[in-house]
């Protein structure tokens, strides 16, 4: 038999069911000795494990350049996909499988453009304007199947994908309609299309390769030849051309040492919403159609209403658990109008469309809200793939792959939340888990905090697995081969590299959080020489507080607190020893910024409860308050500190206030000032009476032209306050001076008990940010 007989072309769409089961069907009637698939060449050791009983898709081959793994490649797989089913076809029985796409080695390595082409006389040359063939053509090769989709009157080549394949009974003979569609389309995109860019470059290494492979396989093999691939490619795997040409084509090429294995997928990464250009709208509807095919996998077509009744009653489930009712009359009445809906629209089966519109008609009563749910579960959905024991695997992925196994965390690809008790050794060992991973930016979890309990025992986490993850493992691949030992050697390195004193705070505190005992003394002690030899009082500040909270409120896990305690204390000290001269000569966006650390720090202290700490930072605060230099700024948060802790009677406190906002003082120094006491002191305000009256003295006797000025830091000030609080103090506004019971005064005006409040109110309500009608 010629080879060209024994060359036997499927082509598929890379995800689609109905392609999947036409192939399957294809292969079983040819028997092939060699089943060819695209997908790249370097890599096909990888097929043998698709058989493997544990390959659970959605499946990728993660493909990364052995030097630098952020340099990679995924190759997605559903259960639906033809290039999937191929492989499990040729596992099953025994036949041989491989790749012959372009090897990863070259489409991975950096290939340099080559030095653009000047036109006669070195002038640059004018930007052409597409002609109108040419704009077709570049229509048509990047969505071909968009392209006949219009040509047939369909809004979209999904639309039309699914009503030709999907919804129809073509059968294996789809295949040769497909490839003349194919093969026409290629000749008029090809006549009319202008020089080659470089994605067209690449498509013709890639076919020549293709082309070459199939060559040696049919040499190699006596038996017929199947070939799957995308139908874009399959004239051009056609087309006789001599084999020295693609081989020249090849030649000389760049490439680089590559690393591939099989990685878990999701399927909200399969779907096109994603980015994911070869994806499609519907992945978990599709996963739904080759469930069916693979129930009636003996018969002729799909089992029209039974697929159509288990979709309703997967819809109905889906309601039931999220709280809302669904009857089993309304999955019945849902899987008929569906039925009805294809029959109207002359189609064999009932398609997406149909089964959205019943199920928002009977199961979700037209409301749009479950409906949304129904899309992001069914429609797309959450699959996570699973990889089969024996499948090799880089060593971080298999050891967390093992922990994942033994603490029972299932990744998945949307939100979970998940609460820990740490007393518990499951739940600590998971939180342990979730923070080594953070700290080699596999941010599986992130924290929520404690929720509603009050101690710090408990932790709340939100999980969600993503596919880039496994990238990430294999980039950390350079500080261990275990979460544990990546964890640690990560942090050091990153504490070894961090710009600032407070993000090597940082990763103390991360360290201790998970259970990493010796990366945390390396980081406490590296944090300790970089503090020794810094003067940034900001740097220093900042690096306190998430280091007090450790001491402070512990953890569960075992912390190395003598050493801890030393540093936080060594560096409260040194903030203290060069607090006041710190605060002098600022920019008003530094002095905000040391403002807000300063506050963190004051926080941190007091909740530490150390006497000989506060004691310093008490007098440094006294310093500050009362020194002429200093940002008027910082001088009012540190009487309003000094104040909060009662380290500063009323009396002392209002002498401070007078001082600051005596008409003496420049009407912009003064809001500077009130700005920096009044930092959320909402409740202060409310609460202390001479308070409130010294600052609507010192408004009161501001003149037009200075009040404006200092207007834009009073709205400041207030607009950090609550705005519940605010509402109270207008409330406390308008009643008289001698505040009695409201029961005891008679029901009168505000403008009534407090002459002139009614003029002042409005300039009060712009004053505190309230609304002028309702003031709310």
């Amino acid at each position: 038999m010629a080879p060209a007989d024994r060359l036997h072309l499927f082509g598929i769409r890379h995800h689609g069911p109905g392609s999947a089961r036409n192939l399957v069907t294809a292969l079983d009637a040819l028997d092939p000795t060699l089943v060819l698939i695209e997908g790249p060449a370097d890599v096909s050791d990888l097929i043998v494990h698709a058989g493997s009983p544990g390959m659970v898709p959605p499946l990728a081959i993660l493909v990364h350049a052995g030097d630098d793994p952020a340099n990679a490649s995924f190759y997605p797989f559903a259960v639906y996909s033809p290039e999937w089913q191929a492989m499990r076809w040729a596992a099953a029985r025994g036949r041989a499988a491989r790749f012959i796409d372009l090897p990863a080695e070259i489409r991975l390595a950096k290939t340099p453009d080559p030095d653009p082409a000047e036109p006669d006389g070195g002038e640059p040359a004018e930007e052409a304007v597409p002609a109108p063939a040419d704009v077709e053509a570049l229509a048509i090769r990047r969505d071909p199947l968009a392209y006949l989709a219009g040509i047939a009157g369909y809004r979209d080549s999904e639309a039309w994908w699914n009503a030709l394949i999907e919804q129809g009974a073509g059968g294996p003979a789809v295949f040769a309609a497909i490839e003349a569609a194919m093969t026409e389309l290629r000749r008029h995109a090809d006549a009319s299309a202008a020089e080659p860019d470089e994605d067209r470059v690449l498509e013709q290494r890639r076919e020549a390769h293709m082309r070459l492979a199939v060559a040696a396989a049919l040499r190699e093999t006596e038996g017929p030849v199947a070939v799957v691939c995308g139908a874009w490619h399959l004239p051009a795997l056609r087309l006789r051309r001599p084999q020295a040409e693609d081989r020249a084509l090849l030649k000389g090429l760049p490439k680089v040492k590559v690393s591939a294995t099989w990685v878990p997928w999701t399927e909200t990464r399969l779907a096109s919403a994603s980015g994911y250009a070869a994806g499609v709208a519907s992945p978990g509807w599709y996963a739904h159609l080759w469930n069916e095919v693979e129930r009636g996998r003996d018969a002729p077509a799909l089992p029209v209403r039974d697929a159509t009744a288990r979709w309703q009653v997967r819809v109905a489930a889906l309601l039931r658990r999220h709280g809302r009712p669904a009857s089993t009359a309304s999955v019945i009445e849902a899987a008929r109008l569906a039925q009805a809906l294809a029959g109207l629209r002359d189609l064999a089966v009932p398609g997406l469309e149909e089964m959205r519109e019943a199920s928002l008609a009977t199961l979700c009563l037209g409301e749009p809200a479950p409906m949304a749910l129904i899309e992001t579960e069914l429609v797309v959905g959450r699959a996570v793939g699973a990889i089969d024991e024996s499948v090799p695997q880089m060593p971080l992925a298999a050891d967390l792959a093992r922990w994942q196994k033994r603490l029972k965390l299932k990744p998945e690809a949307l939100d979970e939340d998940v609460s820990l008790d740490l007393r518990t050794e499951a739940g600590l060992a998971k939180s342990l888990l979730l923070h080594r991973l953070a700290l080699i930016r596999v941010p599986w979890g992130r924290l929520q905090g404690a929720g509603s309990s009050r101690g710090t025992f408990r932790e709340n986490w939100r999980l969600r697995w993503e596919p880039e993850f496994s990238v990430r493992l294999a980039e950390a691949l350079v500080h261990g081969t275990t979460v544990e030992q990546a964890a640690g050697n990560a942090a050091v390195a990153a504490a070894r590299d961090a710009p600032a004193l407070a993000g090597v705070s940082d990763i103390v505190r991360s360290c201790l959080l998970a259970g990493l005992d010796a990366a945390a003394r390396t980081t406490i002690a590296l944090l300790q020489a970089r503090a020794a030899g810094s003067s940034d009082v900001a740097t220093l500040a900042g690096a306190v507080p998430p280091l007090a909270a450790v001491l402070r409120y512990g953890t569960a896990r075992a912390i190395p607190a003598a050493e801890l305690q030393l540093l936080v204390v060594s560096l409260a000290e040194a903030v203290c020893a060069g607090l006041v001269h710190a605060c002098r000569r600022l920019q008003p966006a530094e002095a905000e910024a040391l403002r807000r650390t300063l506050a963190a720090l004051d926080e941190a202290l007091a909740l530490l409860d150390r006497a000989a700490t506060s004691e310093a930072w008490l007098g440094a605060l006294h310093a500050l308050a009362d020194d002429g230099e200093g940002d008027e700024l910082l001088r009012g948060f540190a009487v309003r500190a000094l104040y909060d802790r009662g380290a500063m009677p009323a009396e002392a406190a209002a002498a401070c206030f007078s001082r600051a906002l005596s008409p003496s003082v420049p009407p912009l120094e003064a809001g500077r000032w009130l700005e920096g006491f009044l930092a959320h002191a909402g409740q202060v305000l409310l609460h202390d009476a001479a308070l409130r009256a010294m600052i609507d003295r010192w408004l009161v006797a501001l003149d037009e032209e200075p009040f404006v000025a200092v207007l834009p830091m009073l709205r400041r000030a207030f607009g950090a306050i609550d705005r519940g609080e605010r509402r109270r103090m207008l409330d406390l506004a308008r009643r008289p001076a001698d505040d009695g019971p409201a029961a005891a005064r008679p029901p009168t005006s505000a403008a009534a008990e407090a002459p002139g409040f009614a003029a002042a109110l409005p300039l009060l309500l712009t004053i505190l940010g309230l609304d002028a009608e309702t003031g709310s």
